[in-house]
C-alpha cells in the first residue's frame, strides 16, 4: 500500500466524511473498516444547520434530505404545562442554507458517501479491518490492524483515527480521556405508535419534563424514538426486559394496550474529551476525540465539523500551502479541542441538568425564561445560534 495518501480508521460519519472531503481534493485514501460492512445503527439522526451547509459543499446534502424529515421546529414541553417554548429555526434564514434540523439517521449518510467513494479510483475501502495501533516516524504512520485472524499492517502520510469512543488508536498513544461516565444508563425504545396524536402540537423532536423525570421524543423514519433515563444500578438485563419498557412507555402516554416495540437499546452515556487532537502525523475525530449525552445532538455533528475542518487543513499542507503542516495541524485541535470543552460540554451537561431539575420554584422560573427567550425573534435566534452548534463555529474560527 503506498504511503502517499491518508489512512482513515473507521467508516462511520466522520471517517466517511473525511475520505470524501480528502478524495475530492485529489488525496488517495484508505479506509480500514472494522465491520464486514456499514454500520446500520440507529444512532444519531439529528443534523444541524451548519453540519448541511457542509454537506452541501460535498454534494451529498440533496440526497440526504430526500431520504430525512426536515424539522422547522422543535420544543421543550412539560407533561404538566405542554408546551413551554416552540423553537423556530426559520429565524436562522440569514445564517444557513438549511434553517432546520434534517432528521435521518447516520446510516444514511453513510451509505450515500460510500456509493460515491467506491466509484473514485484513488478511494480504496478495506473492510473486515480493525485497527489496533499506530506507529509514526519522520516520513509516515504504519496502521497495525486485525484481519479475519491474521495481523496486518497499513502505511501512510497522515492517520485520522475515527473508530468511535473506544479507539485503539488513542489508547495505544496514550493519550488521556478525562471526563466522566453518568451512573445511569439510558433506554432508547422505537415504537410505530403515533405520540402525535395524544400530545398536542408534538413537533418531532421534543423534550420534555416531568416533576419528577424526563424524557425525549424523536420521529424518524416512521418511529418514535423515546430516550428515558434509567435508574443508577439497573442492570442492561432489567432495562431491555419488555416488562419494564412497555412500563415506561404506558407512564408516558397510558394507553391501556401492549405498545409495539419495534426497537430498543441501553447504553452508557460518557462526557469526554482526549488531552490532544494531535499526535505528531496522526489525528483523533469524532467519537475518538470527545464523546457526551446525545441531549442536543451534538456528538456526530460536533465529529463532522472536525472532519471538515481537519481535512481542510491537510489539503493546504498536502499542496504545499503551510510547510510542513505543524502549525496547521496545531491549529485543528486549538480550534476544535476547546470547543468540545467549552460548548459540547457544556451545552449537553446544561441540557440533562435543565431536565433532571425537580425544584418546584427553579423548574417555574427556567420555564418561564424559556417561554420568554421563544417569543422574542431576537433573543430566540441568539439562543438557536448556539444550539445549532453556528456560534461553535464562528467561535473556532476566532480560536485560529
Amino acid at each position: 500500500m503506498a504511503q502517499n495518501r491518508v489512512v482513515i480508521a473507521g467508516a462511520g460519519p466522520v471517517g466517511c466524511v473525511s475520505a470524501l472531503a480528502l478524495a475530492r481534493a485529489g488525496i488517495p485514501v484508505t479506509i480500514l473498516e472494522a465491520g464486514d460492512d456499514l454500520e446500520l445503527d440507529l444512532r444519531a439522526s439529528t443534523f444541524h444547520p451548519p453540519t448541511l451547509d457542509m454537506l452541501d459543499q460535498l454534494g451529498v446534502a440533496n440526497e440526504l434530505i430526500e431520504q430525512g424529515l426536515v424539522c422547522p421546529r422543535w420544543q421543550y414541553r412539560d407533561t404538566e404545562e405542554g408546551v413551554i417554548a416552540d423553537w423556530n429555526l426559520g429565524l436562522l434564514g440569514n445564517h444557513t442554507r438549511h434553517p432546520y434540523r434534517l432528521q435521518a439517521e447516520q446510516f444514511r449518510l453513510t451509505q450515500i458517501i460510500m456509493k460515491r467513494l467506491q466509484k473514485m479510483s484513488n478511494v480504496e475501502v478495506r473492510f473486515g479491518c480493525r485497527v489496533t495501533g499506530a506507529k509514526q516516524d519522520g516520513n509516515g504512520v504504519t496502521v497495525e490492524f486485525e484481519t479475519r485472524g491474521k495481523t496486518d499492517s497499513a502505511r501512510g502520510t497522515y492517520l485520522i483515527a475515527a473508530e468511535g469512543g473506544s479507539s485503539p488508536t488513542r489508547k495505544t498513544l496514550g493519550i488521556g480521556f478525562d471526563g466522566l461516565t453518568f451512573p445511569e444508563m439510558w433506554l432508547i425504545v422505537s415504537t410505530p405508535f403515533d405520540f402525535a396524536q395524544h400530545f398536542e402540537e408534538l413537533t418531532p423532536i421534543a423534550y420534555v419534563t416531568e416533576p419528577d423525570d424526563w424524557f425525549v421524543f424523536v420521529f424518524v423514519s416512521g418511529l418514535w424514538r423515546v430516550l428515558v433515563p434509567t435508574k443508577p444500578g439497573d442492570t442492561p438485563e432489567t432495562i431491555l426486559d419488555e416488562d419494564y419498557q412497555q412500563a415506561r412507555l404506558q407512564r408516558i402516554c397510558p394507553t391501556g394496550e401492549k405498545y409495539e416495540i419495534a426497537h430498543s437499546t441501553a447504553y452508557s452515556v460518557h462526557q469526554r474529551v482526549a488531552e490532544t487532537y494531535v499526535h505528531g502525523r496522526i489525528f483523533l475525530a469524532g467519537d475518538s476525540a470527545h464523546i457526551n449525552n446525545p441531549l442536543g445532538g451534538m456528538g456526530m455533528n460536533g465529529g463532522i465539523h472536525d472532519a471538515v475542518n481537519l481535512c481542510e487543513k491537510i489539503v493546504k499542507v498536502w499542496s504545499g500551502q503551510a510547510g510542513d503542516g505543524r502549525a496547521e495541524f496545531a491549529r485543528y485541535d486549538a480550534q476544535r479541542r476547546p470547543i468540545a470543552h467549552e460548548y459540547v460540554q457544556r451545552a449537553t451537561l446544561q441540557n440533562k441538568q435543565m431536565l433532571e431539575e425537580q425544584d418546584p420554584e427553579v423548574r417555574r422560573k427556567r420555564h418561564e425564561d424559556l417561554r420568554r427567550t421563544a417569543s422574542d425573534p431576537d433573543a430566540a435566534r441568539d439562543f438557536l445560534l448556539n444550539s445549532s452548534m453556528i456560534r461553535a463555529l464562528e467561535k473556532a474560527a476566532a480560536l485560529g
